[in-house]
């Protein structure tokens, strides 16, 4: 199961940030479903996301009855936590990130951080 568990967003007029987290009373629902029912503008007035957790919960193994959590990390600014993660489960992580479409199909990451210096101004990480 995926979450988007919390999410950044900055107002247009670059005047006002929103700093939204989905409670565990949510039941693991998305930040941006319950974003939409409760206070939708952020999301429908072209507000830009900075930020976002996204969480991905693997069944438990055998054996065991707490689910696996993997936490993913991402901002506008290009940094992203996936250099934490194996390389087999990094490339699945990927794969999710596509689908949602935070990546390019093809585009791959590179597990070594880049300066923030050197980092290249890029677009939103997430947009609903």
């Amino acid at each position: 199961m995926l979450q988007v568990k919390s999410i950044s967003l900055l107002s247009p007029d670059n005047q006002l940030k929103l700093d939204c987290t989905a409670m565990a009373a949510s039941e693991h629902r998305c930040v941006t479903d319950l974003l939409a029912e409760k206070l939708p503008v952020p999301l429908t007035d072209n507000w830009m996301v900075t930020a976002a957790q996204i969480n991905l919960y693997y069944p438990p193994e055998p054996g065991k009855t707490k689910a696996k959590l993997v936490t993913i990390e991402i901002t506008r600014k290009g940094r992203l936590n996936l250099h934490k993660f194996d390389g087999p489960l990094q490339a699945q992580l990927e794969g999710y990130l596509v689908a949602l479409g935070i990546l390019a199909k093809g585009q791959t990451l590179n597990a070594q951080e880049v300066p923030m210096s050197d980092a290249p101004d890029l677009q939103p990480a997430y947009e609903d």
